[in-house]
């Protein structure tokens, strides 16, 4: 089989690849593509059906004993098949680009009164101003839904359109706030630009979430999987094998593989 050429154009942020476009239709998310592009969030409605909520739900239980828990890819297969989600692939592929790459898999349970992470951008690895293109997606999975009173994650419509951090003034007021509100099994996704911080419970009961993080595959991932690479990959396939960046040229033992040059620099320009 020929090698493909490599590309030299690079598709503008709210673009879908034309390879991409008829998975984005298939799935319904076109209009989620839209949202995030132009407004940084966008909410996936009903996901996965009630049963694998509820396995998500109680393995999170299981696992965050002390109110939140982190590197789960590795802990029970109901994560995987969280990151492994169709709908959050493809989104994940529209917003940090084909051969986009898994950086962190984390819960939370969120309780009555307990403090809140205050208003912050995701882009924290990187300097103001943000670049043009989305560098890190991240998704919360509702396991229950997502009201104000139930502590859902709050966002500063606009914000991601400014490409910085909030100031201390801005963090301290939370101007503009509003909560994300859905079912339980959607999921909130927003990108590495827009503004947000988790909100206050005020309920009784728990709001359990699980927190996934994609990347580009040039971003320094948060979670190490490597011990547990050839394991994950057995179970789950060339899927898994992509988000650990065994598709890429990066990252390799032996320094670049130059084996895999032009699918590497033909997947960061999609």
């Amino acid at each position: 089989m020929a090698r493909p050429s490599t590309y030299f154009d690079t598709l503008p942020p709210e673009a879908i690849s034309d390879e991409l476009t008829p998975l984005v239709q298939e799935l319904g998310l076109t209009e989620n593509c839209r949202q995030l592009a132009m407004e940084g969030w966008t909410v996936v409605e009903n996901a996965a059906d009630e049963q694998f909520n509820n396995q998500l739900r109680e393995q999170i239980l299981q696992d965050a004993k002390e109110g939140g828990a982190r590197m789960l890819l590795a802990r029970d297969p109901v994560y995987a098949q969280a990151v492994l989600n169709p709908k959050l692939m493809a989104l994940a592929e529209f917003s940090v680009g084909r051969g986009h790459l898994i950086s962190q898999v984390a819960a939370s349970v969120r309780r009555k009164d307990e403090p809140m992470l205050g208003l912050h951008a995701d882009h924290n690895w990187l300097p103001a101003p943000f670049p043009e293109h989305n560098m890190l997606l991240t998704a919360c999975w509702a396991c229950d839904e997502y009201t104000k009173e139930n502590g859902a994650t709050q966002v500063i419509p606009g914000s991601a359109n400014l490409r910085r951090h909030p100031d201390a003034d801005e963090v301290e007021t939370m101007a503009g706030a509003v909560p994300i509100e859905c079912s339980a099994g959607s999921i909130a996704v927003w990108d590495g630009n827009i503004w947000h911080s988790s909100g206050e419970r005020t309920a009784e009961g728990e709001r359990v979430v699980c927190h996934i993080t994609y990347t580009r595959l040039m971003m320094r991932q948060v979670e190490d999987y490597r011990e547990h690479d050839e394991r994950l990959i057995e179970q789950h396939g060339a899927p898994m094998a992509g988000l650990l960046g065994h598709n890429d040229g990066l990252f390799s033992n032996n320094g670049f593989d130059y084996s895999k040059i032009v699918e590497t620099f033909n997947n960061a320009k999609r």
